[in-house]
């Protein structure tokens, strides 16, 4: 009865580690997804951020394809019941645990430091915005896709010299670069359609920028200790269907061995003419000779 419940525990085990390495293979999926998305959006602003900042996000897609690959030591593991690769399943997926607690605590500590980075980052590149053609498509991406302009507002632009001859938008004797525009106004003159702005992004972008950054570090934070809980569960699971493969394979030695003694015995009690005789032992006498 105990070696009956005792298997019927291991399947249930093996099936939960199975349905829990299948969550791994799709949470890995979309841990890869938001690591390549995050470092998407910071690449888009790379230009005003440290290389520091996309390790988080590097870190966490190299841990969701590290998952893709360790699910299978886990899946592989359950239905051949091998007790290998089910532990080497526990153990990588304990290392990878570590690394993501390390890569969570990595991008939340990222986060206090985003707000001064990025202040003195923009303030430092905007003069050279009109003499740098990275730093004029950095600003230009930045103010047309987060509706913004300048760093606090659009008046920043009032130190920075303009070349003659480049095209911009003079406000109150203030010229700003055709990206600050948010509403335009169409014309035709002379069968040429002429554009004139007739309203300027109100925020700066330094507070817009803060907060893209600051909710993607918190958003790659939060999804590696959600994948942490799981990795847990996993790691529950992954050690206690080790040891119930264990109990069961010696429980199934001790069986086999225990049948094949009972039909040695039960053979050998029906053919006693079979049975081996027991070897005659002669032992010398050393009593009285008869004379």
């Amino acid at each position: 009865m105990a070696a009956n419940n005792r298997e019927v525990g291991m399947k249930c085990i093996k099936y939960m580690l199975l349905c829990v390495t299948a969550i791994f293979v799709l949470t890995s999926a979309l841990i890869i997804s938001v690591g390549t998305t995050i470092y998407a959006i910071y690449h888009d602003v790379s230009y005003f951020l440290d290389d520091q900042l996309f390790s988080p996000a590097t870190f966490i897609i190299v841990i969701g394809v590290i998952m893709l690959f360790v699910s299978l030591f886990g899946c592989v593991g359950a239905l051949k019941e091998s007790t290998f690769l089910v532990n080497i399943f526990a153990v990588i997926l304990s290392l990878v645990l570590v690394l993501e607690i390390a890569a969570a605590i990595t991008a939340y500590t990222m986060r206090a430091q985003v707000s001064q980075m990025l202040d003195d980052n923009l303030r430092a590149t905007l003069p050279f915005y009109y003499q740098n053609s990275e730093i004029e498509a950095a600003y230009d991406f930045v103010q047309s896709r987060l509706n913004c302009c300048g760093v606090d507002s659009y008046l920043d632009w009032g130190d920075v010299q303009t070349p003659t001859g480049v095209p911009g938008i003079s406000v109150a004797n203030v010229t700003v670069p055709n990206s600050c525009c948010a509403e335009s106004r169409y014309t035709m003159v002379e069968d040429v359609e002429i554009a004139e702005c007739t309203k300027l992004y109100a925020n700066g972008c330094l507070p817009r920028v803060i907060y893209l950054v600051y909710q993607s570090a918190g958003l790659l934070g939060a999804g590696a200790m959600t994948i942490a809980f799981i990795q847990i569960i996993g790691i529950i699971f992954s050690f206690s269907l080790a040891n119930s493969i264990r109990r069961a394979k010696s429980e199934r030695e001790r069986r086999r061995w225990e049948i094949q003694e009972r039909m040695i015995n039960a053979y050998t009690s029906l053919n006693p003419d079979n049975e081996k005789a027991a070897p005659v032992v002669y032992v010398p006498f050393h009593g009285q000779n008869t004379a």
